[in-house]
């Protein structure tokens, strides 16, 4: 008796198991349905700037626009996009997306509707803050006399891709331009600068949008002559770009470079640019005129000491690929490198035994294959000038190691 009771219970417990698993993949696919039937919805809260374009500091795309999207739309749906105040921002419906554009700063509700089936719903709102451009500067650049462009672009925010821009300079002395450029569809932003005189000048930029001109503040500039940068040296056999002797130098002039002895320093023209070079250790003086093509005192520049100093060789640097080779591999590579890489000398790399390996002439790069000749170890010496560096080379015959099992 008790074993048949024994066995009824047991067949029940089985009989609520089988149940549990035809329930539990049922429950776990109404949750999956429940996720994937989430309800279209739109962003709450949007922040753009004037314009339809996506602002950027100095750059754009005109496709990249200002964008509300619904998430979760709905096949076979229609979707529709209403503005609270078109002076604010309007919007223009495209499928599941509404492109906004911002009039001018304030705050507006786009609401967005959905259709299907006749049946219109409501999706939800979103608040579209428009913020006027602004400009900012970390710190004052620090511009050549003439016409230069600046490497610092100017610190937007909101920018206004769609507006004018115009620079309102306080003195005469000094202006500014806007201008652009193309590539690939990306538009590039550049500013331009006329200084006449040194000093530090304000300019007031201004927007004008929809007719209306608006301040949108005020960034400042500092202008220096051409002054020499100091007494210098370099390497000897090295060149050395001759503007460094410089600062503040203008792009829109030549300058005249004049070596007091050629024999120590050599002036040298390559590719419109110009470069000194040390032919011999000395000092020298090198004197720098501006916008001029001979030697001209009102157009003097400064002057400055060249010293020309012998590199010294203080140590090579030495990469084997490897160490232990094979007999029939192929060559391996060496890798040496002076420290520094402009010492003079010449490397030279020897092996103790070429009939256990052999070595080639280092190359401009300074790789040297070694090559694998026979059984036995052998010694790579890597010799310049007073450095001499030493590595063991081990090669094993081709059996060896089918040997060992």
């Amino acid at each position: 008796m008790y074993q048949l009771k024994r066995n009824r219970i047991a067949r029940i417990f089985i009989c609520m198991v089988l149940v549990m698993t035809m329930i539990l993949p049922a429950g776990l696919a109404t949750n999956v349905a429940n996720a994937a039937a989430a309800k279209p919805s739109i962003q709450a809260k949007v922040t753009i700037g004037a314009g339809s374009i996506v602002s950027s500091i100095d750059y754009y795309s005109k496709d990249d626009k200002y964008t509300l999207k619904v998430s979760n739309s709905v096949k076979n749906a229609t979707y529709s996009f209403t503005s609270s105040n078109n002076n604010i921002v309007k919007v223009k419906a495209s499928g599941t997306a509404a492109y906004l554009t911002g009039v001018k700063a304030g705050s507006a509700t786009i609401t967005c509707n959905q259709k299907l089936s006749g049946k219109t719903t409501k999706v939800g709102t979103c608040t579209v803050t428009v913020k006027n451009s602004t400009v900012s500067q970390d710190f004052v650049p620090v511009l050549p006399m003439g016409t230069s462009t600046s490497k610092e672009p100017i610190e937007f925010s909101y920018r206004n891709n769609e507006a004018t821009y115009t620079y309102v300079s306080n003195n005469k002395n000094f202006s500014m331009k806007e201008s652009f450029s193309q590539f690939d569809g990306m538009y590039f932003i550049s500013h331009s600068f006329t200084a006449k005189a040194p000093g530090t000048y304000s300019v007031t930029v201004k927007e004008t949008y929809n007719k209306i001109t608006r301040t949108v503040g005020t960034i400042k500039y500092t202008v220096k002559k051409a002054t020499m940068s100091g007494d210098t040296s370099v390497d000897l056999g090295s060149p050395m770009w001759a503007f460094e002797l410089m600062s503040n130098y203008r792009s829109d002039v030549n300058y005249l470079f004049i070596s007091e002895d050629e024999e120590i320093v050599d002036l040298y023209s390559e590719d419109k640019t110009v470069y000194l070079k040390g032919l011999k250790v000395g000092t020298t003086t090198v004197t720098i005129y501006e916008n001029t093509a001979t030697p001209d005192k009102n157009k003097l520049v400064g002057t400055c000491k060249v010293t020309v100093k012998e590199v010294v060789l203080e140590d090579l640097e030495c990469d084997f690929d490897e160490t232990e080779l094979y007999v029939g591999d192929g060559p391996v590579e060496l890798y040496i490198s002076k420290d520094p890489y402009n010492a003079p000398g010449t490397i030279t790399v020897t092996s103790s035994d070429t009939k256990v390996v052999t070595v080639g002439e280092p190359d401009e790069d300074g790789i040297c294959l070694i090559s694998p000749v026979g059984a036995g170890t052998a010694t790579i010496t890597i010799t310049c000038g007073d450095i001499k560096k030493t590595e063991e080379i081990t090669v094993y015959d081709e059996d060896t190691e089918d040997d060992e099992y």
